[in-house]
């Protein structure tokens, strides 16, 4: 336990120290601060954590949540929002607006929150959603649901200051325990939004509105809660600047050149991802002009300042930053196209179940294990101070799903409950340990922006995952499902002529109205159309392989963090002096 004569010294010795600095000819002010090695044990005092540490972190959970529904419920029933508004070439946006609202803002909110007001910035932002979920709930036309969307896009955009609160209000020790607590939070918001939106769309024709009034209660108990019971002690990594200091404490080159950057490689591999062709223009200007912006972003944060959204000091003690960062981009790679998007199409196309609510209860082997699973592995972790073991053995199981899924057959049906328990193994370790791998690698005055970074980085892996397999699987149906299921009707006695008719039938989900196709016929169809997707899922796994196993042997590489996991609370919520702990308890 620290004296407070050595509090007293290791305080003065921190001090946050300003230097001008020359950039581009203007003289800005510099922030120093200490890599996070010397804050975890400068102050580290015991701090009693009562209801109200607790309560605040239950409330972050609740946010993640929301934000987890908003993608989750929309998603589910995009087909009858179509059916009630039309203008289908624009549904996509539906979900693809606010996740790039939150791709690309997620950073720079979190710069905001570390140089000016944490509180602020996590109580406006529910509100925005709350109107834009209005807004959705009362939609007349397809474009003012997207503008709503828009508007909940901007509380996404906080996932970088709902994941980083817990990890500054509780000890450095508990930051696997706040990022478990969190993954919870989010998997039940997509438990909720996957089976309760189903039922408020079964209700009615427009139920699929009570989805965002729905959202507008979460959104609104968000920013009440925040605004309630946040009250974090005061920022005192950046002490009162000029507006022309504060601006620039924000990146504003960097975070121009990454909003460029970002933005156009999403627009581009979202119409990747079935609208266009990847060597149309829609697709190549953007993603070039992404790319070219991602490296003159990337040449910035390294030439051009050293306390921007990548901040040097990321990297002073190891290269854990950007090891986690490219672990995390892997897993949202893998969890945003393979385990969202390409499962239930294996449960569909390979004949496991016939319907979305059939398809849901199966996932359910699967999000149960997520939902339970990230507390005992945050508990581990906590316990023994070791996150590398755990995300080691997660990240080798997430190998072994893959290896499954690129032998993955039609007869597998119960397999692949079997393999849906793994993948949720699988992904509960990264889920839960990367966010804190990456806050283990920043000091308090760049925790939001490090968190926000991780997150996009997920989300831009994420789309590149979805775009990537989206073609593997599309170029492999495209060129051999017709000519194989055909041959193969023809074969069991269908005409030839008959055949186009069976195709459409197959597309539509139907197994009548084809003249000649006897039962022998739709079961010879059935079973190698079964095969044919099982193909194209299997090449789709086999491709993210490769990145796994780089993933794992990056992990091998990482620091341990124990020194780190020290008593230091960095912005207690508790009543007390942070540099004497519960020496100085003020009972309210």
């Amino acid at each position: 336990m620290a004296t407070p004569g050595d509090v007293s010294e290791k305080t003065g010795a921190a001090e946050v120290r300003l230097e001008h600095s020359d950039h581009h000819h203007h003289h800005h002010k510099e922030i120093n601060v200490l890599p996070l090695e010397q804050e975890a044990v400068q102050d580290a005092v015991h701090i009693n954590l009562t209801w109200r540490s607790w309560l605040v972190v239950f409330i972050t959970c609740f946010a993640v949540a929301a934000q987890v529904f908003v993608v989750v419920a929309a998603g589910s029933v995009i087909a009858f929002i179509i059916r009630d508004l039309g203008d289908a070439p624009l549904a996509g946006w539906i979900i693809q607006g606010p996740l790039l609202m939150q791709a690309v803002l997620s950073p720079i909110v979190g710069r905001l929150s570390d140089v000016l007001d944490r509180k602020m910035l996590a109580t406006v932002p529910p509100l925005l959603a709350f109107v834009g979920a209005v807004i959705s709930a009362k939609a007349t036309s397809m474009v003012m649901l997207i503008v709503g969307g828009i508007l909940i896009g901007t509380t996404l955009s906080t996932i970088s200051i709902v994941q980083a609160i817990p990890s500054e209000i509780l000890p450095l020790k508990y930051r696997p325990i706040a990022q478990g607590l969190a993954g919870m939070g989010g998997t039940v918001g997509g438990l909720i939004g996957a089976l309760g939106a189903g039922g408020m769309t079964n209700a009615n024709p427009d139920g699929w509105r009570w989805i965002f009034w729905t959202q507008a209660i979460f959104h609104g108990l968000t920013s009440v809660g925040m605004f309630a019971f946040y009250w974090p002690s005061k920022n005192i990594e950046y002490p009162k600047m000029s507006l022309k200091d504060y601006i620039w404490a924000c990146d504003p080159i960097g975070s121009g050149l990454f909003v460029g950057s970002a933005t156009l490689i999403l627009l581009g591999l979202d119409w990747a991802g079935g609208a266009y062709a990847w060597s149309n223009a829609h697709v190549a200007a953007p993603l070039t002009i992404g790319l070219v912006l991602l490296v003159a972003f990337g040449i910035y944060e390294w030439k051009g300042r050293n306390d921007g959204l990548i901040a040097h000091i990321f990297f002073k003690s190891n290269l854990n930053f950007a090891i986690a960062n490219f672990a995390f981009a892997v897993e949202g790679w893998i969890f945003y196209s393979a385990v969202n998007s390409v499962v239930p199409l294996i449960v569909l196309n390979l004949g496991f179940a016939d319907n979305s609510w059939d398809i849901s209860i199966r996932q359910l082997s699967y999000q149960c294990v997520i939902l339970v699973l990230p507390l005992v592995i945050s508990l581990y972790a906590t316990r023994f101070k070791d996150l590398k073991s755990p995300l080691l053995v997660t990240f080798v199981i997430f190998l072994i799903v893959c290896i499954l899924y690129s032998t993955i057959k039609p007869s597998w049906s119960s397999v692949q409950l079997g393999i849906n328990v793994l993948a949720g193994i699988g992904q509960a370790g990264p889920l839960t340990l990367l966010p804190a791998c990456i806050q283990y690698t920043a000091p308090h005055a760049f925790l939001s922006t490090a968190t926000g970074m991780a997150f996009s980085f997920r989300a831009i892996g994420g789309a590149m995952g979805s775009a990537v397999l989206n073609a593997i699987i599309s170029g492999r149906i495209t060129g051999h499902y017709a000519p194989a299921v055909g041959a193969a009707a023809v074969a069991a006695g269908l005409p030839e002529s008959s055949v186009p008719s069976l195709l459409a039938a197959l597309e539509a989900g139907s197994l009548k109205g084809v003249e000649g196709a006897t039962p022998s016929v739709w079961a010879a169809a059935l079973d190698e159309s079964h095969w044919q997707y099982a193909y194209a899922y299997r090449l789709a796994y086999a491709s993210i392989i490769p990145f796994v196993v780089v993933a794992i042997v990056a992990i091998i590489f990482m620091r341990g963090v124990k020194e780190l996991m020290t008593e230091k609370v960095e912005a207690t919520v508790e009543h007390v002096d942070p540099t004497l702990g519960d020496k100085n308890v003020q009972e309210v």
